[in-house]
């Protein structure tokens, strides 16, 4: 198994979403289990957690394997939750991750001076699209 090392863990707001930017140069976004989530009115935000009907979704609306059927059969691995959303940076370097002022936005700002803002589609999820970037650091080759 290829572990991630964590770089950065951040809460939008509402405490629904957890974003997680790691060594491997992607940030992730998660639902957090609406049962966690202390008292609040979770079903105004999407997904619809555990809706009947939704492959290969958890309750807490990540993705999780296709196999959900056959979880007690197979190793601990295949019960485990997926991101929900997931952007890719063009750096590896060391980047930290949080949610931005605007509803449904990913900033990310790396240790080699890029910083990219992403929106995410709060009902599907998947890939964020990359809204803004910019270099605010030059290489040391650069004149």
């Amino acid at each position: 198994m290829d572990r991630a090392e964590i770089y950065s863990i951040a809460f939008n707001p509402d405490s629904t979403r957890l974003c997680v930017s790691s060594d491997k140069g992607t940030v992730h976004v998660f639902n957090l289990d609406p049962t966690v989530v202390d008292g609040q009115a979770v079903a105004a935000f999407a997904p619809r957690y555990g809706e009947i009907g939704s492959p290969g979704l958890t309750p807490s609306g990540n993705r999780g394997h296709s196999f959900s059927f056959m979880n007690h059969l197979l190793p601990k691995y295949f019960s485990s939750e997926w991101s929900f959303a997931h952007a890719k940076m063009v750096t590896e370097s060391r980047c930290v991750a949080g949610f931005g002022t605007e509803k449904n936005s990913v900033i990310v700002i790396c240790a080699d001076g890029s910083c990219y803002k992403f929106s995410l589609d709060p009902h599907k999820g998947g890939e964020c699209i990359r809204v803004w970037y910019e270099r605010f650091l030059k290489d040391s080759g650069d004149d």
